[in-house]
């Protein structure tokens, strides 16, 4: 299931040219910024959440127009970008003062986004159609490693007013781009043709014909890291200077040069213009008039907002909200409430303090359709935050506020509200500088990820599993799911048994051996104990550094086996190719990736976990991703009744995708095997020296 896109507007830079704030300068009749048009665009396209990036100095005059404009259905999150933002152990010279440059934008947003997202300039007008091709592009995408480059006409991306620089797009045969050529001082010359005076060196003419970016590219969240690595190696070679700049462009060069992705050029028919020099205002100001005379826009542009987006009006909408928030014991006060993230279960909203010194929250709506009996389910959270809380407090250097999840009760004491219409709300503290990764892509990543699933289940390793309750009954069962899919076999609701006789074949010929955890759990041999259940990679929050900080989404936390938790990670972690790839020779394991995590993990379990729960470890492995096959393939054969789908027999695919990955696992179950156990040996080497030196 795809994530809608985010918005990334950069708007941070300094206008030196223009002469003022252009990011908030007015344009449209009522006082509309161009930021507006391309947010009001990119949501009718398909965009889901907005991030700006701003300077401080700006901060509090740009938060107060855009909270004044903007409708509160779009949610909206801020992201500081200053000089002295920068990886550990690096410094601004002395004497800079000119920003770091857009990919630098980039990677200080990082931690504000964990889904597919869009880059623009805040001060360039891109068109409808070009954000359509944005949100297409990220939501038909299934290659994790693809990027995706709006590219413009040359000849209409040129200012009346003075020259420009352009990305010159190179394409490689097959229409994928090779790569990005930075050309300054493009000028269309009085009888029309188009010359370029590059550093001054050289002087040439172009035909406008060219492809060019304007900074509207649109990326997965396995681009994130790439930033921080390419910024380290331009700090090491041009920290030191005061005007060198780390530009967008560079990081698209530098991965393309490392074939470390492949971006599509996806030209778009729209005509750019935007505010370069002053003079370029009055031709955007008439630009806009001609759009909204043509019926594009609205000549107040927000007006059909909420008639777009729900029966209920911002207003009254942020009325319920606030009234629900008045039943918590909330410090400070609220001066904002908007919409948050993009998740598929609750309704989740960032809730921001008018108080500087006080927190923001998170409010969240509970699904109590998922979740039959929430009462249970916040009884198994207090429980087990308070539990780690405790364990916490007695480590030393550690972070209780910040590795826990922290629950806000309400004025009765009370770890959720029930409002007159049923539905259940709870607050958390927010966490901020977080972030976290849907894709894994380096093995100390992976380590982190290990280690902090294992710290979790360490923590917890003395809590009865048995004071939990079962929030979803049956969730990690193989044997119930093996009989609701025997059942809708039975039954061929919609006519499709017959086109997966390969598939159930599959699952026929494991269906026993998969059973075996489930076997030795009601024998004895594996203890039960309080496990995460659901440990996608994107459940560990990481701070700026990459370090592991929090383990969050605790609503599945029940009685469980180990290798559940330590399976599902892994089939989040080790295969770098789509949940529903098509291509199923794409589907491979990194043995890196899976050798980090799980040093990552033993290092924090293995002083608890038995020996029949470190040999459970490598059949957990292929049980999680088989387990979603079944269920994938079950709900085919059912016609498609839980899982969204994107075309008619997008759930075959998946269960497709889901049997390779077991397949993959099972041609390098000894070498993983292996690995468990001497890593598992190593650490119980060192703790014995350990306690032998002690002694």
């Amino acid at each position: 299931m795809h994530k809608s896109p985010t918005l990334l507007v950069l708007a941070a830079g300094m206008a030196s040219r223009y002469g003022s704030l252009k990011q908030l300068d007015a344009f449209g009749p009522n006082g509309e910024t161009i930021i507006e048009y391309s947010i009001h665009d990119a949501v009718k396209a398909g965009f889901g959440k907005v991030v700006f990036v701003i300077r401080e100095s700006i901060e509090q005059e740009f938060k107060a127009l855009m909270q004044e404009r903007l409708p509160a259905h779009i949610p909206v999150a801020y992201v500081a970008q200053e000089l002295d933002m920068l990886p550990e152990g690096y410094h601004v010279p002395e004497g800079r003062s000119k920003p770091w440059g857009t990919a630098h934008a980039v990677w200080v947003a990082s931690s504000s986004i964990q889904e597919p997202f869009a880059v623009i300039n805040a001060d360039d007008f891109y068109g409808y159609e070009s954000f359509k091709l944005a949100a297409d592009f990220l939501q038909e995408s299934t290659d994790a490693q693809e990027y995706g480059l709006i590219a413009y006409t040359l000849a209409n991306t040129l200012s009346e007013h003075g020259s420009v620089s352009r990305g010159i797009c190179t394409q490689a045969p097959n229409g994928a781009l090779a790569s990005l050529t930075e050309l300054t001082q493009i000028t269309r010359t009085p009888d029309g043709s188009i010359t370029v005076q590059d550093e001054g060196a050289h002087h040439w003419q172009l035909t406008g014909n060219e492809l060019v970016s304007m900074n509207l590219m649109a990326f997965k969240p396995s681009v994130l890291p790439y930033f921080g690595q390419y910024l380290k190696a331009f700090l090491d070679e041009k920290g030191q200077e005061l005007k060198s700049e780390f530009y967008l462009p560079s990081v698209v060069n530098q991965m393309l040069a490392a074939g470390t992705a492949q971006v599509k050029v996806i030209p778009t028919p729209e005509k750019w213009f935007g505010v370069t020099y002053p003079e370029d205002k009055a031709n955007t100001t008439r630009q806009i008039a001609k759009l909204i005379e043509a019926k594009v826009y609205p000549s107040q542009l927000w007006e059909n907002a909420t008639q777009q987006h729900g029966k209920e009006t911002d207003q009254q909408a942020d009325t319920k909200l606030r009234d629900v928030l008045a039943h918590f014991a909330l410090e400070g006060g609220i001066s904002s409430v908007m919409l948050y993230g993009s998740g598929h279960i609750h309704d989740t909203y960032a809730v921001k303090n008018s108080q500087p010194e006080c927190p923001d929250y998170l409010l969240q709506r509970v699904n109590h359709h998922v979740f039959k009996n929430v009462p249970l389910l916040m009884e198994n959270i207090e429980q087990v935050t308070e539990h780690l809380r405790q364990k916490l407090q007695d480590i030393p250097g550690a972070r209780p506020e910040e590795e826990v999840l922290t629950l806000v009760p309400t004025l009765n004491n009370q770890s959720y509200y029930q409002d007159p219409e049923g539905n259940f709300w709870r607050v958390y503290l927010l966490l901020e500088g977080t972030r976290s990764y849907d894709i894994v892509e380096t093995p100390q990543q992976a380590f982190e990820g290990g280690k902090a699933f294992g710290r979790f289940l360490a923590l917890l390793a003395d809590l009865d599993a048995t004071q939990l309750h079962d929030s979803i009954p049956d969730f990690h069962n193989i044997e119930n799911r093996l009989r609701l899919l025997a059942e809708a076999v039975k039954q061929d609701p919609v006519g499709r048994v017959a086109q997966v006789s390969k598939e159930l074949g599959f699952v026929q010929q494991r269906a026993e051996e998969m059973s075996t955890i489930r076997r030795l759990g009601r024998e004895g041999k594996l203890p039960l104990r309080t496990t995460h259940n659901d440990t996608k990679f994107n459940n560990v929050l990481l701070d700026k550094y990459d370090k592991a900080l929090c383990v969050i989404d605790l609503d599945t936390v029940m009685p469980g086996y180990v290798a559940y938790d330590f399976g599902d990670a892994i089939r989040t972690t080790v295969n770098k190719a789509a949940e529903d790839e098509a291509d199923l020779s794409k589907i491979k394991v990194d043995y890196d990736l899976f050798k980090a995590f799980t040093e990552g993990f033993l290092q924090e379990t293995n002083a608890f976990l038995t020996e029949e729960e470190v040999k459970s470890l490598e059949p957990g492995v292929r049980l999680l991703p088989f387990i979603m096959g079944v269920r994938f393939l079950t709900d085919y054969i059912d016609g498609d009744n839980y899982y969204k789908i994107h075309f008619p027999e997008h759930n075959l695919q998946r269960a497709r995708a889901q049997f390779r990955l077991v397949e993959v696992l099972e041609e390098n179950k000894e070498r993983l095997q292996n690995t468990i156990q001497k890593t598992s040996q190593a650490y119980k080497a060192v703790a014995a020296e350990q306690l032998r030196q002690e002694k």
